[in-house]
């Protein structure tokens, strides 16, 4: 594995500017063809957390042996509404009004939009450099908690915002959620993989749930009673590399041919049916 600490830019804080740093995980060695790249958005309920905690390392670590390389992005935490673009804030009202109340409010506001458009700034570094950094075209974006729910909005809320929707091809959210069931395009080719516990006081199964129903075989949802909020594993006797290899393959499918990808979902979903 090699690891980098990079700035991808700069954006408003509380009236300040400041650095959008993020650590980069490259596999090593040669390949047969670029890896895909996944991109990783902390917990913390958009105030607290950083791209740098242990769960980053482990990864990139455990990842990166798979062929996946992996970015773990810094984000502004308790933005404010004066923080955001003005093409943001200019829809935002309207944006607002859509809202479904399946996830509590305070995860829906200025914070987690600021957490969006530095996400997509992310992305739009990670095209411009793939070349110096050697990773393909394909992306999948997750999260843990307000990572989860940032690698939703990525995913589906960009046009809304009036803002450019980024290339996606797979969403991968631990404890995650979505608020907005009218801009959950069911034509979209992006596929997604969730895990909650149903009973998670934090962020309510509700907004993955409507996902689920949403976007039918292209989702899998993986409920499980007792699953500790923002974790990767499903339950704590479950081994790190049954966890990793589920995360793994998800990344390698979703970013495959389109085939393949509906297999994995097929077989996903069979699985938590069992």
């Amino acid at each position: 594995m090699i690891k980098h600490e990079i700035v991808y830019g700069h954006a408003s804080l509380n009236g300040a500017k400041v650095a959008l740093p993020a650590g980069l995980y490259l596999p090593d060695g040669a390949a047969d063809k670029p890896p895909p790249l996944f991109v990783w958005f902390h917990a913390g309920a958009f105030k607290f957390g950083s791209h740098d905690m242990k769960i980053a390392h482990k990864l990139g670590r455990r990842l990166t042996q798979a062929g996946i390389a992996v970015a773990s992005v810094g984000y502004r935490l308790r933005a404010l509404e004066g923080d955001l673009s003005e093409t943001l804030r200019a829809n935002l009202e309207g944006f607002q009004a859509r809202r479904a109340g399946l996830i509590r409010s305070g995860l829906c506001g200025e914070r987690s939009l600021a957490a969006l458009e530095d996400g997509l700034a992310f992305l739009d570094w990670a095209d411009r450099n793939a070349a110096k950094y050697g990773w393909g075209v394909e992306r999948v974006a997750g999260g843990a908690s307000a990572g989860g729910i940032t690698a939703f909005n990525l995913a589906f809320s960009p046009p809304a915002l009036g803002l450019t929707q980024p290339r996606l091809d797979g969403i991968f959210a631990t404890s995650g959620g979505y608020d907005y069931p009218d801009l959950v395009d069911t034509n979209d080719r992006v596929v997604a993989l969730a895990q909650h516990d149903p009973d998670d006081p934090r962020v309510s199964v509700k907004g993955v749930r409507m996902l689920a129903q949403k976007m039918g075989a292209r989702m899998t949802l993986l409920e499980q009673r007792g699953m500790l909020h923002g974790h990767l594993d499903l339950t704590p006797k479950e081994r790190p590399s049954a966890t990793f290899r589920r995360m793994a393959d998800f990344i390698l499918m979703a970013t495959a041919q389109e085939a393949e990808s509906q297999a994995f979902t097929n077989a996903a979903a069979s699985r938590s049916r069992a």
